[in-house]
């Protein structure tokens, strides 16, 4: 069951919208949260944006949104992935959103392991990862977007539901 809305105790999980565009693309063409992406090309711009908003299945993607507005995106499709705007590190938002989400995803009974990763030297998401209950499931060579022409070391994750049950806080 795909749920597009979720409420954490700090965060409201919500499809994308056409008004996310100017703070989403502010986050994004900041170095720092390019850098560690796979997928999204550095500069980015309005059409990237438009292109992403069009595919941004809800219950599929959501925005992270804080008190003070977006905070980033995360996205599982049986493969979590997400990003924070740099002005909303080390609030601890990525782990509470990434567990609402594999809340979501586990509480049905069919439901698969989910995959994830992050690229080697991205220590704050290994971090998340780490605390959801993810282990290590090998590494690849990976291109990123956003690094034209770089191969990167990626460090392949996936989480079953025995190890989330496991890392889930009571």
């Amino acid at each position: 069951m795909r749920r597009p809305l979720l409420q954490t105790g700090r965060l409201l999980l919500r499809p994308l919208q056409a008004s996310d565009e100017a703070a989403l693309v502010l986050a994004l063409n900041d170095w720092e949260v390019a850098r560690w992406l796979a997928v999204v090309p550095h500069p980015y711009g309005s059409a990237d944006f438009h292109d992403f908003l069009r595919h941004a299945e809800p219950g599929i993607v959501w925005t992270i949104q804080a008190q003070d507005g977006l905070a980033g995106l995360i996205e599982n499709d049986g493969v979590l992935g997400y990003w924070l705007a740099r002005r909303a590190w080390g609030r601890g938002y990525a782990t509470e959103a990434a567990r609402a989400i594999l809340a979501a995803h586990f509480t049905d009974p069919a439901a698969g392991a989910v995959a994830s990763g992050y690229f080697e030297g991205n220590d704050r998401s290994a971090a998340v990862l780490r605390k959801l209950g993810f282990a290590i499931s090998g590494y690849m060579i990976r291109r990123s977007r956003a690094r034209p022409g770089q191969d990167q070391l990626s460090c392949r994750m996936h989480l079953t539901r025995a190890a989330w049950e496991a890392a889930s806080p009571a």
